[in-house]
């Protein structure tokens, strides 16, 4: 953002937009890409977060266990079904955290190609 400058935005606001439609109509077309890979990152740590949360949260069932550390309550009860039931599930989000990350950037990577094009 800060190599992008705010001279759209301050232009839109000279026009007569209002903050929230500057926001809608400048700003976040310009941050979309970096917006949704974050948003992926943070989705991919927080399914596997496991260290901090077992620390921190004191594992409660029901209310501060996340998916690993419930898979792990299951493993160590011998309820070895649904520890790997879960597991696989949570494989899956896995793959396709992966799948929408290498989207996203072959999209990018091409409308990036795009614009140099121009």
């Amino acid at each position: 953002m800060i190599e992008q400058g705010r001279a759209e935005e301050e232009a839109a606001l000279t026009l007569g937009a209002t903050g929230w439609r500057t926001f809608r109509t400048v700003t976040l077309p310009n941050i979309r890409w970096a917006l949704l890979y974050g948003t992926l990152l943070c989705t991919a740590r927080a399914m596997g977060e496991f260290g901090a949360v077992a620390v921190v949260s004191g594992k409660i069932r029901g209310q501060t266990a996340t998916m690993p550390i419930t898979i792990e309550m299951f493993y160590n009860e011998y309820l070895s079904i649904a520890a790997f039931s879960m597991a696989a599930l949570l494989t899956g989000f896995a793959l396709l955290t992966l799948l929408l990350k290498t989207a996203l950037e072959l999209r990018h990577a091409d409308a990036l190609s795009a614009t140099r094009r121009h």
